[in-house]
């Protein structure tokens, strides 16, 4: 029954997911913790470990696309990127449960008002960003990453556009391979340091992969603006139920 209900998880994040182009951490998370009942960091390290599949599955898809990878930055960026993942998973397991349950809280209601407005893509004729601030960025989108579960693609796109001189197209395809970096990375660290749930992934992880293939054709007729602002209401009730319990209120 448990393994039906972590499909059924799995495949609505991924729905979820095609529809509006969030990533699964802000699915995934609290489905788990309030749907399965897992704790915060468990539900983050699992997080993780689910985004190394989809990542690697748009990393292999963009190969062939139009706008591949570009293997250079993708190198350059991760190499700050994931090893400061691993200073998110020390903070986490050295810290009270509180912590991560206000910084995943504080995530999503970050997140919650580009996710009702909607995409939009990084002005390419911007302002141009030091190098030596891309990399610094680097660190502490890998220290988040790691602490609350997220990729981090969101935040590598701009960098890689305004700091790196790639196009938005091409820096959404490298991005997702930072991110593969990353997932893998901290995934590591969460296992090595006792996440041991490892079982109960794969349903999560096959759900996942499936869900989007629907997303995106519900997409297609749904009226996405609408979708959008729902999901956002979503984050931010989740976000202050979240809150909520890190400060003891419920």
């Amino acid at each position: 029954m448990q393994f039906a209900v972590l499909a059924m998880l799995g495949l609505l994040g991924g729905v979820l997911a095609g529809v509006v182009g969030v990533g699964g951490a802000a699915i995934f998370i609290p489905a788990l913790v309030y749907a399965v009942g897992w704790g915060i960091k468990d539900a983050i390290a699992a997080s993780l470990m689910i985004t190394i599949f989809s990542s690697l599955s748009g990393t292999l898809r963009n190969t062939w696309s139009e706008d591949p990878v570009d293997w250079r930055v993708a190198a350059l960026l991760a190499s700050t990127v994931a090893p400061a993942s691993l200073i998110g998973v020390f903070i986490n397991n050295v810290s009270p449960e509180a912590v991560a349950q206000i910084a995943f809280a504080g995530l999503l209601l970050t997140l919650s008002y580009p996710t009702a407005r909607g995409s939009s893509n990084p002005s390419e004729r911007g302002r141009k960003i030091p190098l030596s601030l891309v990399l610094l960025a680097g660190v502490g989108i890998g220290t988040l990453s790691g602490l609350v579960g997220v990729g981090g693609g969101g935040t590598t796109v701009p960098l890689m556009v305004l700091g790196l001189g790639l196009s938005t197209k091409r820096a959404v395809s490298t991005g997702l391979a930072v991110t593969l970096c990353t997932a893998i990375v901290a995934s590591i660290g969460y296992i090595t340091t006792g996440f041991g749930d490892v079982l109960s992934l794969p349903p999560l992880i096959v759900g996942s992969i499936l869900g989007p293939l629907l997303g995106v054709r519900l997409r297609e007729w749904l009226p996405e603006k609408a979708v959008r602002v729902g999901f956002a209401g979503f984050m931010v009730a989740v976000a202050l139920r979240t809150l909520a319990s890190a400060t003891g209120i419920l």
